[in-house]
């Protein structure tokens, strides 16, 4: 059955750090405590952010700091009570909520 929900979706590079951990580790060590069904963490094979540098996959041009995404999906209640705390962990990159219609399957 199709229900209200919503996505959470944080855009952050590789390198990006919270307090001493890489911050995507955080992030996901932080929605797994607070009991978030899920999370998945992409990593990008191009990209840029603010500062317009290009990071790439590319043999020519690696980099070592790709880009992240890091997907979340719950209610819309329980996304926006933890914003806070998301916005403290991420430094530099971009938060974005998107209201989605989800289906729960469960073993």
């Amino acid at each position: 059955m199709l229900t209200d929900g919503m996505l959470l979706r944080i855009y952050i590079s590789e390198s990006a750090s919270y307090g001493d951990r890489p911050a995507y580790k955080y992030l996901v060590d932080y929605f797994r405590e607070k009991g978030f069904p899920g999370c998945t963490v992409f990593r990008g094979m191009m990209g840029f952010g603010h500062e317009k540098q290009l990071r790439t996959v590319d043999v020519f041009r690696l980099s070592l700091d790709l880009p992240i995404v890091i997907d979340v999906v719950d209610t819309e209640e329980r996304i926006m009570q933890i914003i806070p705390d998301i916005e403290k962990a991420v430094e530099y990159g971009l938060i974005i909520t998107q209201k989605v219609g989800m289906i729960r399957k469960k073993p």
